[in-house]
């Protein structure tokens, strides 16, 4: 299982660049500097120490945003919201955290500060979401209440198959076999944890009705195939009125946002601007070069529409 690594987004396609190419002019030589700040090469060494694995390129990136971002919103994240999300990847991965976070290059510190950089990044792009009644009522229509269910995983088809049987020769006995595999979930549509073939055909089935047939899952990163059997025990209809789930569907725009690069890189790249951010060695020229091409294509974009 891999560590779920928790970071500021690296640009990618960045040319490799090592230490060596700013060791030449000196410790105290300026790599990076920005309005009421500056990056030495000193301060890039001392970076790389921490994170070995990390590149040179994305080093500067990370150290030039935790710069700004500290400044404009480090009050709003505390050390008890690092140690919560930095114990909720611990408990996920149970005894394999240890080796999970040696493989990625992490020390317990280390990992806590990344936490954080990833944390304040959060914070600065929902500061810049617009949660406009076009925003919720868009995501309204695509999103589903909670639903409570009985979901069996089961790794062959036959396997499942037969649970389906189960089901309809004896419902009693299947729901008492599902309580004690702890197989009840709660999940709307935003649950992130529950795949989406799974979701899809159990938000189709009433109040006591199981999934007709297995549902295939491929796992995206390792090929092999899960089926899931479902049964429904409450379902929920969502109505016309998308003011009762705004908590529910602010959430919801928040994590697309977050989850959109263009929006993302729009914003990194207007507080570069703004913090007047300037790369001194040609070595490192093209490191925030993504962001602006991503302002560029953006403005493209709207100036075509």
């Amino acid at each position: 299982m891999n560590l779920k690594k928790i970071g500021l987004i690296a640009v990618t396609g960045v040319a490799a660049v090592t230490l060596a190419a700013c060791g030449q002019d000196g410790a105290n030589s300026d790599i990076v500097t920005m309005k009421g700040d500056t990056i030495r090469v000193s301060d890039l060494y001392k970076e790389a120490k921490q994170y070995p694995s990390t590149g040179t390129a994305t080093l500067l990136q990370n150290m030039t945003f935790n710069k700004i971002f500290e400044k404009e919103f480090g009050k709003k994240v505390s050390e008890k919201d690092v140690n919560k999300e930095f114990d909720t990847q611990k408990t996920s991965l149970g005894s394999n955290f240890a080796s999970a976070l040696q493989q990625a290059g992490y020390t317990e510190a280390s990992y806590k500060d990344s936490i954080r950089s990833q944390l304040l990044l959060k914070e600065v792009v929902t500061s810049k979401i617009k949660f406009t009644d076009a925003e919720y009522k868009a995501a309204f229509e695509t999103y589903h209440p909670t639903v409570e269910t009985y979901i069996l995983p089961e790794t062959t088809e036959d396997a499942a198959k037969k649970l389906v049987e189960d089901a309809k020769n004896d419902a009693g006995a299947f729901d008492k076999s599902a309580k004690e595999k702890k197989a009840e979930m709660k999940f709307d549509s935003s649950n992130a944890q529950i795949p989406e073939e799974v979701k899809t055909a159990a938000f189709k089935l009433k109040d006591g009705e199981v999934s007709a047939e297995p549902i295939s899952v491929t796992n995206a990163q390792t090929g092999t195939k899960s089926f899931y059997v479902v049964k429904m025990i409450k379902n929920a209809d969502k109505g016309t009125d998308w003011k009762k789930y705004k908590k529910e569907l602010k959430q919801i725009i928040t994590t697309n946002k977050q989850n959109d690069a263009t929006f993302v890189n729009g914003i990194i790249a207007s507080y570069l601007k703004d913090y007047n951010v300037k790369v001194k060695p040609t070595e490192f020229s093209n490191i925030f070069s993504s962001y602006e091409a991503a302002v560029t294509s953006s403005s493209s974009s709207s100036k075509s529409k």
